[in-house]
C-alpha cells in the first residue's frame, strides 16, 4: 500500500490545485477557529465562559465543528483527482504499466483514508493548540471527538469519492457535492426534524456526523429539548459508517466493473 500511495503522490505533489486546495484546508481550520473565539470572547465575556467552548473537553468538539465548515475543500480535491482519473482513463495507462485492477482501486481507496487522517490530525492538533492556550481543563478529556472528527471526514470525503467515481464532468460533481453538503441536507434534516418527527433528520448520512460534532448546536438543542433526548451517539456513529459503507461499496463496484 506504501508503494501506491507513493505512486498516487508523484501524481499530484506537481499539481498546482492540490496545493492550493490543501493549503486553504490547513489555513481555514485554525481561522476559523481564531475568529469565532474572539468574536466569543469579545461579544460577552460571561456568555464565553458558560460556553467554555476553547477549554478541554468542550475545545474538541469546537474545533471539529468549525473544521466540518472547511471539510468539504478536501472533498472538492478528491472529486477534481478522481474525475481527471475517469477523464483521462489513468486506469488504463496503470494497468499497461503493470498493475492490477486491484492495486488501482487499493490505491484509490488509500488516497481516501490518508485525506481523512490528514483533516483529523490538522483539526486535532487545532483543539489542542487552542485548548492549552486557554489553560484550563484536562487534554485528555473529550479525545473521543478525535475519533468523531475521523468518522465526520470519512463521510464527508467517501461522498466526494463516490460523486467524483461516478460522475465525468468535476464541475457539475463539484456542484453537487457543494450545494449538497452546505445546503441540501441542512434543508432535508430540517423538514424531518420539524414537519415529520424530530431527530428523524440525524440518520442522513452527513447530519448523522454533524450530530457528533454539533458544536455550539448542543447547547440549541439542549434549550429545546423538543422529541426527547433523541439518538445516543453511538447510534450516530453506526449510522455514518453505515452511508461509509454504502458510498465506498458503490464506488468499488463502478471501479471494479469500469471499462478500460
Amino acid at each position: 500500500m506504501i508503494r501506491l500511495l507513493n505512486i498516487e503522490w508523484l501524481k499530484v505533489k506537481a499539481y498546482r490545485t492540490f496545493w492550493i486546495l490543501t493549503g486553504l484546508f490547513v489555513l481555514a481550520v485554525p481561522l476559523l477557529t481564531w475568529a469565532f473565539e474572539s468574536a466569543l470572547t469579545s461579544t460577552n465575556q460571561a456568555v464565553a465562559q458558560f460556553l467554555a467552548a476553547f477549554s478541554f473537553p468542550k475545545v474538541w468538539d469546537t474545533t471539529a465543528w468549525i473544521g466540518s465548515l472547511a471539510t468539504p475543500v478536501i472533498g472538492i480535491m478528491l472529486v477534481i483527482f478522481l474525475t481527471n482519473e475517469n477523464n483521462f482513463r489513468t486506469i488504463r495507462q496503470n494497468i499497461i504499466d503493470g498493475w492490477s485492477r486491484e492495486q488501482y482501486i487499493n490505491a484509490k481507496f488509500g488516497v481516501l483514508l490518508t485525506a481523512a487522517l490528514f483533516i483529523t490530525v490538522v483539526i486535532a492538533l487545532t483543539a489542542l493548540v487552542f485548548g492549552l492556550k486557554t489553560g484550563t481543563g484536562d487534554a485528555t478529556d473529550g479525545t473521543i471527538f478525535i475519533w468523531y472528527t475521523f468518522t465526520q471526514s470519512l463521510a464527508y470525503l467517501s461522498m466526494a469519492f463516490f460523486l467524483g467515481v461516478y460522475m465525468k464532468r468535476a464541475g457539475i460533481a463539484i456542484g453537487i457535492y457543494i450545494m449538497y453538503v452546505y445546503v441540501g441536507e441542512f434543508a432535508i434534516a430540517g423538514l424531518l426534524d420539524f414537519k415529520v418527527k424530530y431527530h428523524t433528520g440525524g440518520y442522513l448520512p452527513l447530519e448523522s456526523t454533524d450530530r457528533l460534532v454539533p458544536g455550539m448546536f448542543d447547547r440549541l438543542r439542549d434549550l429545546m429539548r423538543k422529541g426527547g433526548p433523541g439518538p445516543t451517539k453511538t447510534t450516530y456513529v453506526l449510522v455514518a459508517w453505515f452511508y461509509i459503507a454504502v458510498f465506498t461499496a458503490l464506488s468499488w463496484f463502478k471501479m471494479k466493473k469500469a471499462d478500460l
